[in-house]
């Protein structure tokens, strides 16, 4: 099949442990883009940081932010949930979980509310067990998310925009909530640093940490 989109994460997938972009990452990114494919940044970072990411690297594609809440293409913004439940959840823990706090990307978030990775996942997900939310973690953040809210949800307007089939993408990620869109495209790649759900989740689990992880499964797409 000749892929007519690549989906990549950003924290993990093409930043080493540290959150420090790679440049291979970059370049493996161009060179797909190159090969004909568009190219969409899927991160649950906010808009600005993710857009900013993507025009410096060089990619015309779509921008999927705030995990699939926040879709940016040709200067048209699309917000795809509200963050009205994930706020009304923050009040709820807090009082109720020591150590609770936003981050500081928070000010710029529109659709979810983003906690400190140190705390608790089971006691956040334990307090709002009746609570119609998503609740994903990341190496870096706990989200708190509207139902439905997903990172496949934002690739799906994305290609949307596009006028594509997702199943005409392939996606690259490491995270639990990269496993929707790794499942939900035409071909899901977890880099050999992917979590376990991140990996189950996944068409093709690389040898390769992070970027060189995007290289291989950029390899055995044929877009190398």
């Amino acid at each position: 099949m000749r892929w007519k989109a690549v989906v990549c994460d950003v924290d993990g997938t093409i930043t080493d442990s540290r959150r420090h972009i790679q440049p291979l990452g970059i370049e493996m990114l161009r060179r797909a883009q190159e090969s004909g494919c568009v190219v969409i940044l899927a991160s649950g970072n906010v808009l600005p940081i993710t857009y900013g990411l993507s025009v410096f690297i060089g990619l015309d594609g779509p921008v999927v932010a705030e995990n699939g809440g926040m879709v940016s293409y040709r200067d048209q913004v699309h917000a795809l949930f509200s963050i009205d439940l994930p706020l009304k959840a923050y009040e709820h823990l807090n009082g109720r979980l020591p150590g609770l706090r936003r981050l500081y990307t928070d000010q710029w978030r529109r659709t979810e509310v983003t906690l400190v990775r140190d705390l608790d996942l089971e006691r956040v997900k334990e307090l709002l067990r009746d609570w119609p939310l998503e609740v994903e973690a990341t190496g870096f953040a706990i989200h708190l998310m509207q139902r439905g809210h997903s990172k496949m949800a934002g690739v799906r307007k994305a290609c949307q925009l596009l006028g594509l089939d997702p199943s005409e993408a392939a996606a690259f990620g490491d995270s639990d909530n990269d496993a929707s869109m790794l499942r939900g495209c035409g071909f899901g790649v977890a880099v050999g640093n992917a979590s376990p759900t991140a990996r189950e989740a996944a068409d093709l689990v690389t040898e390769g940490h992070h970027a060189e992880g995007l290289r291989e499964g950029l390899k055995v797409l044929g877009l190398l």
